[in-house]
């Protein structure tokens, strides 16, 4: 059964992988002309729009999206599942609207707060519309997540990336619009995508609206919006506080690093929430479901672990065949940044007996606490050691969200995690990782291969202490190879 579940998470996750895997390295490619076109400022003051108009968006999008996977899996008939869908659609709709009246009616206060200027008003104003958009697109993504149709999700992400691509070369280096011309690409590739996903979902679905569904929905939903906001405190606060102490060229520096470092984030714990974040829930009644959420738990971390580690380990000659030397310096930052999403993919785990008991509110208290915690060490921190200091405030807050999770969820819904396995990956993986800090050289193929062979060593010693086991490794290359034949074969995945 565990083997099965298994195999169901990394099928799932590798198709919705695979679609992120070659967006992000298209989005990694595209580095070195984004960098020659675009200044560390600039990369500031992109990211700090972006991040307030993500407060919005978590609230409205995430917070009420989650109740989807959750009701539509109550019902059994398939008029009251689309009756869950055509619901939300609609309170999404509503919430949306006022959101966007709000955020366009302060654009030119945003943009002044921020950046002491009325200049950046229109990049608010178009950004705010593409968020309103963006809503539709990902409640769309969402219903098909839940549906199972992995394939069908990855080819709508995939060519809405491919077309935001285009239109950013053409806006920022034809058109020659610069920042504004990332804020234009992605209003008119989410205006396509809203319409391309939106339309067919309701003609099949219908449109309906239960009063009492809503109201539960929204019950339900409600803490985590809070919970949402707050997360994002934790997470991006700390750009707010670089702009506000320094400026947004040390912001946009710190962007770089975050792009390099979250990645494993995107590429590894987005494609497996993505499989994941349902499938719990279908689970949850299995006899053996404990089981299972402690050995998945046991493999993402293993796997992300590897990842961080890599990624880690070749992070300065990343950031010096990618970017040019204005951006060269963020480098050193990658290494704590990838730490710290580790630490933050945990919770994910760790949240599951909350949403299964329903006691959302304790998500909310939890991030709230947090980001407060945050905002404080931010606070403390950043003005007496920059960006240091942000990562510092990054892995105490990160590592106190998934320690509260743990201890809440415990409480409702204990599950026996392998400690000692986390534990021997934790201490082979920073061992490691601190190695390689030592291993330098100015000759990027020379740094290539030295730390190849720090991976290597890397591998050997997680098999010699028992890491992975044959089992492991059978049911991985199994689950691969069913992904690639489904893939050639265009079969519904199950």
């Amino acid at each position: 059964m565990a083997n099965r579940e298994l195999k169901f998470l990394l099928k799932h996750s590798s198709i919705y992988g695979i679609g992120t895997i070659v967006g992000q390295a298209v989005g990694f490619l595209l580095l070195p002309l984004y960098t020659r076109y675009l200044t560390p400022a600039d990369y500031g003051v992109a990211t700090l729009i972006d991040i307030t108009m993500g407060l919005a968006g978590v609230a409205v999008g995430s917070g009420i999206a989650n109740a989807m996977p959750r009701f539509y899996y109550d019902r059994q008939d398939a008029e009251e599942k689309n009756l869950v869908i055509s619901t939300l659609y609609t309170i999404i709709g509503l919430f949306g609207i006022a959101v966007t009246v709000s955020l366009l009616a302060c654009s030119g206060l945003l943009s002044n707060m921020l950046f002491h200027s009325n200049a950046y008003r229109i990049h608010f104003r178009v950004a705010t519309m593409s968020l309103a958009c963006g809503f539709f697109v990902d409640t769309g993504l969402l219903y098909l997540r839940v549906k199972n149709e992995s394939i069908k999700t990855v080819v709508v992400s995939l060519t809405s990336l491919l077309l935001l691509i285009v239109f950013n070369i053409y806006f920022i280096v034809y058109a020659g619009k610069g920042l504004l011309g990332i804020f234009y690409s992605l209003l008119i590739n989410r205006v396509i995508f809203a319409c391309i996903i939106t339309i067919p979902i309701i003609s099949k679905i219908g449109i309906h609206f239960s009063k009492k569904l809503a109201s539960n929905m929204i019950k339900f939903s409600f803490p985590l919006m809070f919970s949402n906001l707050f997360r994002m405190g934790v997470n991006e606060s700390d750009k707010y506080f670089i702009n506000f102490f320094f400026s947004p060229f040390e912001t946009g520096i710190y962007t770089i690093a975050n792009k390099i470092g979250t990645s494993i984030h995107i590429l590894i714990t987005s494609p497996f929430l993505q499989s994941f974040s349902p499938r719990r829930f279908e689970i949850m009644h299995q006899e053996d479901a404990k089981e299972h959420y402690a050995l998945i738990l046991n493999y993402y971390l293993l796997i992300i672990g590897t990842a961080g580690l890599c990624l880690s380990v070749f992070s300065s000659e990343i950031i010096r065949i990618m970017t040019t030397d204005k951006f060269y310096q963020a480098s050193q930052y990658i290494p704590l940044i990838i730490l710290a999403w580790i630490i933050f993919g945990m919770r994910y785990h760790f949240e599951t007996g909350i949403l299964i008991h329903k006691k959302t509110k304790y998500i909310a208290y939890i991030n709230g606490f947090t980001a407060i915690v945050s905002l404080l060490l931010n606070y403390l921190f950043i003005p007496k050691f920059k960006i240091w200091g942000a990562l510092i405030a990054l892995n105490i807050s990160q590592t106190m969200t998934s320690g509260f999770f743990y201890l809440v969820a415990q409480r409702l819904y204990p599950i026996r995690y392998n400690m000692v396995f986390i534990l021997k990956l934790a201490i082979v993986s920073v061992s490691f990782a601190l190695v390689s800090l030592l291993v330098s050289a100015d000759n990027i193929l020379i740094s290539f291969i030295l730390k190849i062979g720090i991976i290597f060593l890397y591998y050997i010693s997680i098999r010699l202490i028992g890491l992975i086991e044959e089992d492991m490794l059978n049911s991985v290359k199994k689950a691969f190879v069913k992904v690639s034949v489904f893939l050639m074969n265009g079969q519904k995945a199950k």
